[in-house]
């Protein structure tokens, strides 16, 4: 019996990376933002310090917009303040500008 070589080619006669395919398909499905959902719940701490985090939590990520909660309207000011550095913070541990906008409520 012989055995068939495995064609590691696609249709169109290119060599496809597994990682592209699967983060193409899960922007496709709209997972993609559910992990980065994810991740940033788990770096927020990381990225704003301890005590922000105390009184602060990201709650959803919709069209690049991040919404924080916050828990008094002082935090909410302070936050303001810092939004742009803490956009940054996050961006720079995702690698790429996947937060232009931090909403408080």
């Amino acid at each position: 019996m012989k055995q068939r070589a495995v064609d590691l080619k696609t249709r169109l006669n290119k060599t496809m990376c597994l990682k592209e395919e699967m983060d193409s398909f899960m922007n496709h499905i709209g997972l993609d933002t559910k992990l980065h959902e994810l991740k940033i719940l788990d770096v927020w701490k990381e990225c704003v310090g301890e005590s922000i985090a105390e009184y602060s939590s990201p709650v959803e990520l919709r069209k690049n917009k991040l919404f924080v909660s916050v828990e008094s309207a002082a935090w909410r000011y302070e936050l303001s303040l810092k939004k742009n550095e803490i956009m940054e913070k996050l961006n720079s541990h995702f690698h790429k500008k996947l937060i232009r906008e931090i909403i408080f409520v």
